[in-house]
């Protein structure tokens, strides 16, 4: 579905498991990714976020877009009806545990429990909720084809 290079360069270790995490998922079901690499915390400041957000793009060929959840200020739950692009559900702080509901095509339920750092990998068209500790973070990434980062092999 999704095609990432291993080349380093300047890309942060964290996004370039995440590009390789995309390029394994089958674009179905969903994926847990326990990653290896220290993940950046969610206060990084916006100029971060961004660089790393067209570093994404580059590698993948997709065009991210990012959200946020604070537990302790939106609330310890929040769900999505599910949309026609990938999602990359990062616990970045706290805990919380998702289940995505039967898929529109049959597939079965999916439950799991994210701990600070995992990632769990959201097919199109699956919608999901989840429950969170007090305090908990996601960072909420959106993944569109063809966007206009267009694909730049690395």
């Amino acid at each position: 579905m999704f095609s990432a290079s291993s080349a380093a360069g300047d890309t942060p270790p964290h996004v370039r498991e995440l590009a390789q995490f995309l390029a394994v998922c089958d674009g179905r079901e969903p994926a847990i990714l326990w990653p290896e690499q220290d993940h950046a915390r969610d206060g990084r400041d916006a100029a971060a976020r961004a660089s790393e957000t067209r570093e994404l793009a580059r590698l993948t060929g997709l065009h991210p877009s990012l959200a946020c959840h604070l537990a302790d200020v939106e609330g310890p739950r929040c769900s999505s009806a599910g949309s026609p692009d990938c999602l990359l559900v990062q616990q970045t702080e706290g805990a919380g545990s998702f289940l995505l509901p039967a898929g529109p095509s049959g597939e079965p339920p999916f439950s799991c429990r994210l701990r600070s750092g995992e990632v769990l990998y959201v097919p199109p068209g699956r919608g999901w909720r989840a429950d969170l500790t007090p305090r908990a973070r996601l960072l909420l990434i959106s993944l569109a084809p063809g966007g206009p980062y267009g694909h730049h092999p690395v």
